[in-house]
């Protein structure tokens, strides 16, 4: 028979893998309607060391620091947005003017089978036909795909009073959550006993710790599949190199497509022009930032976590089997929330 220590273990595991599963379904339904305060309680969590070292240095009250403290940060981040919308619109705009008709692609792609039949000789009709219904099938669904993909960029950008009303009620919401963040921490841990209100703090306090790695983690895994793009298309003289290194950088946290929708047609079409040096460049930078990226990832996600990083990989390729992104964060985060609350002897 099994040992009952180990069938206690069983449970509790198996109580909190539920209890997760139903707050995490919770909050990612809810989020349209709580993104501005959780945004909010985001901001001031990060926040809160200066808010209270401004408090202490200039002897002001929790409203003035935390009004200075808000201020400080959106300013920020409204310098960086602004600057980031206006090049990725301007170039959208001009890249959006730029992508060939589907017309256009089919005229290249009957040189290029003409160039091909030359070069090779004698090629069977049938298998030339299916050859190019599926390479025409291919670029007209990839064309579409990235046409939509940028009037989406677009369509956000354009939609700014709701992005406004998020970005006030966000700095309403992190200016409230700065101010009375230790009234609501009070409020918060009056529930508990004594025993239990420390184990509260525990598991609060490496949560967020973890939290906070998870994001700086995926964060620099974003940051360095952007620098290699970018430095590539700079060195290829790729035209929109920033922009497409973004969308490349994003677009590789998608599942199985990931950066091939904006490396193919990129390497086809410098094909076609003639441009073969660049189609090779470009598919030697996409094997390069694949390989790095799957070297690196599991290896900064464990490092930061703490966790091993076979239990990483395994987290990612499954969520991304299940559920796609979605799925890849909810197993990290359940990875992440049975650390946490083995650190603190709940589990």
């Amino acid at each position: 028979m099994l040992d009952t220590v180990f069938i206690t273990k069983l449970k509790r595991t198996g109580i909190f893998i539920l209890v997760f599963t139903l707050l995490f379904v919770l909050f990612f339904y809810t989020l349209r309607y709580t993104l501005p305060f959780v945004l909010g309680f985001f901001i001031a969590l990060t926040t809160k060391r200066f808010n209270f070292f401004l408090q202490k240095r200039l002897k002001i009250s929790s409203g003035i620091s935390a009004i200075i403290t808000t201020t400080i940060i959106f300013v920020i981040l409204s310098f960086i947005v602004t600057l980031v919308i206006y090049k990725v619109t301007s170039e959208s705009i001009l890249l959006l003017a730029k992508i060939p008709s589907i017309d256009s692609m089919v005229v290249y792609i009957d040189k290029l089978f003409v160039e091909i039949t030359e070069i090779v000789g004698q090629i069977d009709p049938v298998v030339v036909s299916k050859i190019y219904g599926y390479l025409q099938t291919l670029l007209s669904q990839l064309v579409n795909i990235t046409i939509k993909a940028l009037n989406t960029v677009l369509s956000a950008v354009l939609s700014l009073p709701s992005v406004l009303l998020i970005a006030v009620i966000t700095f309403i919401a992190t200016y409230l959550f700065s101010k009375d963040l230790k009234v609501f921490s009070g409020r918060f841990y009056s529930v508990f006993s004594s025993d239990g209100k420390s184990k509260m703090e525990n598991i609060i306090k490496e949560g967020i710790s973890m939290t906070i790695g998870y994001a700086k983690a995926y964060s620099l895994v974003v940051f360095i599949t952007f620098v290699q793009v970018l430095v590539g298309f700079s060195l290829l003289k790729i035209d929109f190199a920033v922009i497409l290194s973004i969308i490349c950088a994003l677009f590789d946290i998608l599942p199985v497509i990931g950066m091939i929708l904006i490396f193919i047609p990129l390497i086809i079409y410098n094909f076609v022009i003639g441009k073969s040096f660049v189609a090779i460049g470009l598919i030697v930078l996409f094997l390069v930032v694949t390989v790095v990226r799957q070297i690196i990832e599991p290896k900064i996600v464990s490092q930061t976590l703490d966790i091993h990083p076979l239990m990483i990989l395994a987290a990612i390729f499954i969520g991304l089997k299940v559920s796609g992104f979605v799925g890849m964060i909810y197993f990290i985060a359940l990875l992440v929330g049975y650390k946490v609350l083995a650190k603190v002897k709940v589990l």
